[in-house]
């Protein structure tokens, strides 16, 4: 028990310090679509954080990044090989709740967002190590992969709990693929252009980390994975910005937003207004709309 404790410690670490909890809210927003009890969302909840986090400490490994939430990564803490075995815990523990529900079928789709999350980090470091950009449709099929993944199992688990028509469940899984690639338009964005998440993050960390951004595509500038001083990243953004690559991807954003409201209309047209209101808020709350105050290239220019 000892030697468990231990391996689970350094996960713990990272899970004192929690993060925005957007698939919690995503997870009691689709609950109270699907019409379901309390203790069955709080299961999820529990279930799809800790499998999240541990993808954010390997995530961190893979990518070099040195502060999440505000604090040393797991694996600047405590070592590379620390934080590769101890972040399997949460995809353990993550199983392990989800069996809860006494339902086969959820454990099986947790498992398989599990090889599609692996799947889509292995394309993911691919990309990274390369010197070739993708393009922005291979860029979404990852961002499907490893981060709208996290997104259908919680609608997949609804579905086995309390089942919807199927042309009503093939619009919420498009909604949910859909939104793991603006999810992940965000973070790029934010990694490289938003002055608040550098304070989590550090500075421009997306800058270091190979041709991986959607910000890198619309440049066409691939950039070799390598650490870069602030003057360098401070050029590189300069120039996005001279570009208009951060006034191309907000707009991105936007129309990529704006197909999303367009799936939820589909989906209230089909079920009615009544169940729909926490997921029409919850996309609410995911709009990304920058504050005056947090454009890092409209600083530079000052």
């Amino acid at each position: 028990m000892n030697a468990k404790a231990q391996w689970s410690e350094p996960f713990m670490y990272q899970e004192r310090t929690p993060g925005k909890l957007v698939r919690t809210e995503l997870a009691w927003a689709l609950c109270a679509f699907y019409g379901l009890p309390c203790a069955q969302a709080h299961v999820l909840c529990a279930a799809i954080e800790r499998i999240n986090l541990s993808s954010l400490i390997h995530d961190d490994l893979l990518d070099g990044d040195s502060l999440r939430r505000g604090i040393p990564t797991v694996w600047k803490q405590y070592g590379a090989e620390v934080a590769l075995v101890s972040g399997m815990y949460g995809y353990l523990d993550g199983l392990r709740v989800l069996a809860e529900l006494n339902d086969m079928n959820i454990v099986r789709a947790g498992i398989e967002s599990l090889e599609c999350l692996h799947v889509g980090q292995y394309l993911d470091a691919q990309v990274s190590a390369g010197e070739k950009l993708p393009s922005l449709e291979e860029y979404g099929c990852i961002a499907q992969a490893n981060t709208g993944c996290f997104f259908v199992v919680l609608l997949k688990a609804c579905q086995c709990l309390r089942p919807l028509d199927i042309d009503t469940y093939s619009l919420l899984e498009s909604m949910m693929l859909l939104l793991g690639v603006y999810y992940r338009y965000v973070n790029d964005y934010c990694d490289i252009n938003h002055i608040p998440h550098f304070e989590k993050k550090g500075f421009a960390m997306d800058l270091e980390g190979g041709p991986k951004s959607f910000l890198m595509i619309l440049a066409n500038a691939p950039l070799v994975k390598g650490a870069l001083t602030a003057d360098q990243k401070n050029q590189i953004i300069r120039a996005f910005g001279e570009a208009g690559v951060f006034d191309a991807a907000l707009a991105l954003m936007e129309e990529t937003y704006a197909q999303l409201l367009s799936y939820l209309d589909a989906v209230r047209q089909r079920e009615g207004a009544a169940n729909i209101k926490v997921l029409e808020a919850f996309l609410s709350s995911v709009h990304f709309q920058p504050g005056p105050d947090d454009n890092y290239y409209a600083r530079v220019l000052a």
